[in-house]
């Protein structure tokens, strides 16, 4: 060391104790800082409605803004702001109906005879709707004029005398349940024993119900008929509602009879009384009639697919809804239901391939002719559903995540305007995720960013612009144009996920990373600088610092792993697995370099690179 001189030792003398105070200082306030910062995301956290690790990925805050800007570049803004505050998993809704009042409403619709009138009625222009409204209303105020006769008499007895017009509504109310009880009383005269209270199913009554209903179309049969299949539906349920039903059914060969003889006969009936014209259903005779069968039907199924356990018997159900999905479109109530059944068959752990697909196919026709709302829901919850079932347990669970990524890569292809603002939104949240990683720099947020489920999201995105950017975009070109832009934001958030923390240990991670830029390179044909990341793991100190630790270890298998074990680090087995696979990527990026007519102004520079790192490494 050289002799220090006037100016350094005049320095040290007078201003180096100073600059030392000042720079602890403001280590200590860059610190203070940082765990401020990190309190506050973790109160937002708690304070949010997030799924624990999975929502850390893909959590829905810090994107108001963006989702406006999303929104104004396709001119869809109300479609996705329904779509941000919507949760498939937990919607529901407070108005509708449940199981046991469409019963009700079944077995109280007038049935005269099967031939009502001949005039179309569209089931699904909402004239329909607005009726159920105003008996809603009604049905409120009855029910507030009940309750202040009770709690509070006096000013009932005032209304008596000053406003009686208003209370007309209760002597109504008791003349008709006066006029339905002697109805239903005709009804159960006229229908005999088979429609007595609790009667039990029998083979010969289901047969002699599908003779009538595909020879007459008889209206009457088709109702008895799906009060059966109401019954049967509701066999194991737990608010055991059979018993309100007016049939049983008793024993397994009766419960298939009537399952099998009501999606037989039920959409052939349906087919007639209200078939569909131009992708709408035009209701012949009796709307409402028609509308009570078609809400117990659906109902009915629904229920009946909740409760299967069989894989089989899943899918012949799943197959029933998609063929009669366009009455599904009719009802809004039907549609998220089953929306939510879908989903939850897709990402049962208990599912096989085939319920899985057979979720996607019935999830796609639905998708296809329905409106923005139930597309944005289809596709949302469809990430959410991949993205929690997407942690990496065993090389067997690899199989079933790149199925249900697949899947969904498949239903993003219906809708292009809401394929992109779902895709701007979620990119964006993984942008954020990242940058806040960046800033704190603390285990916790690490965590956030080194997991399966954001792994994984990456990879569902990459394969989302590689399929519908690069292998379909002559197919679907308006799709391509549309999703083009978000190829370079991707490329980012990856290059910065794989240099965040490089360390030998998170050389699997990397190398994840790396072959989902070869992926969207190859596919687009958009230039990626894939090789400078697999160079840096080979001159790593691991490979030119130190030699490695002999281990008996099995090789570890890169695919099921983002970080190697700690039995591993170190060792020739961890090395050696980690240089087949930078090797297979130098591959796989010449080859897809090959055909460019820049290749050899690109190849020379990595060749000499590669060389340079084979003598230094030696014969170890």
């Amino acid at each position: 060391m050289g002799k220090a001189t006037k100016a350094t030792k005049r320095f040290n003398r007078k201003y180096l104790k100073d600059e030392l105070e000042r720079r602890r200082k403001n280590k200590k306030g860059q610190e203070l800082y940082k765990k401020r910062e990190l309190k506050k995301s973790k109160r937002g956290d708690a304070s949010g409605d997030t799924d624990s690790d999975q929502d850390q990925a893909t959590g829905i805050d810090e994107v108001d803004d963006l989702a406006d800007f999303a929104a104004s570049t396709l001119g869809r803004k109300e479609n996705l702001s329904k779509f941000m505050e919507a949760d498939p998993e937990n919607d529901s809704d407070a108005g509708n109906s449940t199981d046991s009042e469409d019963m009700a409403a079944l077995l109280q619709e007038d049935e005269d005879d099967d031939d009502g009138s001949d005039d179309d009625a569209d089931l699904s222009s909402g004239e329909t709707g607005e009726t159920d409204e105003d008996e809603d209303e009604e049905d409120v105020f009855k029910k507030e004029l009940e309750a202040m006769k009770e709690k509070d008499p006096d000013f009932f007895k005032y209304m008596q005398q000053n406003d009686p017009a208003s209370l007309k509504i209760l002597e109504q109310n008791d003349e008709d349940s006066d006029e339905a009880d002697s109805d239903a009383e005709m009804e159960a005269d006229e229908s005999g024993d088979d429609v007595a209270s609790g009667a039990e199913v029998t083979v010969k009554m289901l047969n002699q119900w599908e003779r009538e209903i595909k020879k007459d179309h008889s209206i009457k049969a088709l109702k008895k008929l799906l009060l059966a299949f109401y019954a049967a539906s509701h066999m194991d349920s737990e608010r055991n509602e059979q018993s309100d039903a007016p049939y049983r059914i008793q024993g397994m060969s009766i419960f298939n009879k009537t399952v099998s003889t009501t999606i037989r006969a039920a959409p052939h009936a349906f087919a007639h009384h209200a078939p569909v014209v131009n992708g709408k259903v035009q209701v012949k005779g009796k709307v409402r009639v028609v509308q009570a069968l078609l809400k117990s039907y659906m109902a009915s199924l629904l229920e009946l697919l909740r409760q299967m356990s069989d894989a089989a018997m899943i899918q012949y159900l799943i197959k029933e809804c998609e063929r009669v999905v366009v009455y599904f479109r009719s009802f809004a109530r039907y549609t998220r239901e089953l929306v939510k059944e879908l989903l939850r068959q897709f990402g049962s752990a208990s599912a096989d391939d085939g319920v899985r697909i057979s979720s996607l196919l019935a999830l796609r026709q639905l998708a296809v002719g329905a409106t923005g709302d139930v597309v944005d829901m289809a596709l949302k919850g469809m990430y959410l559903t991949y993205v929690r079932h997407s942690s990496v347990k065993n090389m067997a669970s690899l199989t079933t995540i790149q199925l249900m990524r697949n899947c969904g890569v498949e239903l993003y292809g219906c809708d292009g305007g809401a394929s992109y603002q779902h895709a701007f939104v979620y990119i964006r949240q993984l942008a954020i995720h990242l940058r806040n990683s960046m800033q704190l720099r603390s285990k916790e947020s690490f965590r956030a960013i080194y997991n399966w489920q954001f792994v994984n999201s990456l990879a569902f995105w990459t394969e989302v612009l590689a399929t519908y950017c690069g292998d379909r975009a002559d197919d679907q070109p308006d799709l391509c144009a549309t999703l083009e832009s978000l190829v370079y934001p991707l490329v980012q958030i990856i290059m910065g996920v794989a240099r965040l923390v490089p360390t030998a240990k998170y050389f699997p991670l990397r190398i994840h990373c790396i072959g989902l830029l070869l992926r969207l390179s190859s596919a687009t044909g958009i230039y990626v600088p894939v090789l400078p990341l697999a160079i840096e793991i080979l001159e790593s100190p691991e490979f030119l610092g130190r030699r490695p630790v002999k281990s008996t270890l099995k090789p570890l298998p890169l695919d099921a792993h983002l970080k190697a074990p700690k039995e591993y680090e170190h060792t020739r087995v961890y090395l050696e697995s980690v240089l087949e696979s930078v090797f297979g990527i130098l591959a796989d990026t010449v080859a897809a370099q090959s055909v460019r007519i820049a290749f050899p102004e690109w190849v020379v520079p990595a060749t000499l690179q590669l060389r340079r790192w084979r003598k230094r490494v030696g014969k170890s």
